[in-house]
């Protein structure tokens, strides 16, 4: 075994998605991980790094070791890594030093060819209606018999379009789903094979109502300014075909974005037609481009059952990215926006021209709130039982 001189070795803590320590060679990632790794004796520890990761340390140590065995790396077993973890009490923080002499005697003793220390961190709080929502994040350290040195990733961040948190009834259901899925990205970075995924668990939310509030709070009206997202959406634009800016979103973090759009298509084919439809442009702020397109009302002839139009004439987020609801004439939706999913579709009893959406927080429960100017509506969003 070729080892460098004794030196310090810096277990960094990391922001960027996959950094190499600096003394090691071009070329020596771990993305390659699993197709070096193979055949070979690995430790795999994990360390939790706040109380809710301690509560699932056991479960996701199965979980790494099992990905392992199913790409054919042999792990150490559980009492020498015991062992292992013992005598070295520093690898606990990943921001300490280990000697190079440590790292050769250890692996000698313990007859492996490399340490995967992986640093747990996952949270858990109320979602919006009787459930958990839960996100685990996952730092990787490799420290390999070769040299000695370390390579080093962490996993995508959750909680972003994309990469959703972890709904579930309970906040152990919701922690262990989001702990599975931390460690199903490591390991997939590392080039491993996932037999079985963990996929994000979501809760489908509904609206119930109008309902009673003893006391509504005021509805706080923000304008969004379209323009600049307007700039950013695929709008419609053709000869016979426009699409007008009507309703403007936000989500509270940022970073997401609804647009309404009013379509007026009009065709000359026989005898002149109008044809009606909305649709919601959802727009990530910070790559500046349109990720989907969520239909309030289809392209279509105007019904005469029809109250109000089609127009959209308000959308809100609801306390997060994740949710969004929006009104037309006499139409309010609730969108499960990573999902591209209507949840639930209230015909309300009147038509408005214009209305108010927003979100109170009443006694732990929450209420989308609708005023059109002339009266509120008030609905309970609860979480939806198939």
């Amino acid at each position: 075994m070729r080892i460098k001189k004794a030196t310090a070795i810096m277990l960094a803590s990391l922001t960027t998605a996959i950094l190499i320590h600096p003394e090691v060679r071009a070329g020596q990632s771990l993305q390659t991980f699993a197709t070096t790794a193979k055949g070979q004796t690995m430790a795999a520890i994990v360390y939790a790094q706040n109380a809710t990761a301690e509560q699932v340390i056991k479960n996701a140590q199965s979980r790494l070791e099992a990905i392992l065995a199913d790409n054919n790396i042999t792990v150490l077993d559980r009492s020498k890594a015991e062992a292992l973890r013992s005598a070295a009490p520093a690898l606990e923080d990943p921001g300490s030093f280990v000697t190079a002499e440590w790292f050769v005697e250890n692996a000698g003793k313990f007859e492996i060819k490399g340490i995967l220390a992986i640093y747990l961190s996952a949270e858990s709080t109320p979602g919006m209606a009787d459930y958990f929502t839960a996100t685990a994040h996952a730092d990787i350290r490799f420290i390999s018999d070769v040299d000695a040195q370390v390579t080093a990733l962490t996993t995508t961040p959750m909680g972003a379009p994309g990469c959703p948190p972890s709904d579930g009834l309970t906040s152990d259901s919701a922690i262990i789903n989001a702990i599975q899925r931390a460690i199903d990205n490591a390991a997939e970075k590392m080039g491993m094979q996932i037999m079985d995924p963990a996929t994000p668990r979501a809760v489908k939310l509904d609206l119930e109502g109008p309902v009673t509030l003893p006391s509504a709070p005021e509805l706080a009206c923000t304008k969004t300014e379209t323009k600049p997202l307007a700039a950013i959406a695929k709008l419609e634009k053709a000869t016979w075909r426009v699409e007008e800016v009507t309703a403007a979103g936000v989500a509270p973090a940022g970073g997401l974005a609804a647009l309404g759009g009013y379509i007026i298509d009009t065709d000359f084919h026989r005898q002149p037609q109008r044809f009606y439809g909305s649709r919601i442009h959802l727009l990530d702020l910070d790559a500046k481009r349109e990720i989907m397109t969520l239909d309030c009302h289809p392209l279509g002839k105007k019904e005469s059952s029809e109250k109000g139009d089609r127009k959209i004439t308000g959308c809100t987020f609801l306390g997060s990215w994740r949710y969004l609801s929006a009104i037309t004439g006499s139409t309010l939706f609730l969108w499960d926006t990573e999902r591209g999913q209507l949840m639930t579709r209230i015909d309300l009893p009147s038509a408005a021209k214009s209305a108010t959406l927003g979100l109170a927080r009443v006694d732990q429960a929450h209420y989308l709130m609708v005023d059109d100017g002339r009266k509120s509506m008030v609905f309970k969003v609860i979480r939806k039982r198939d």
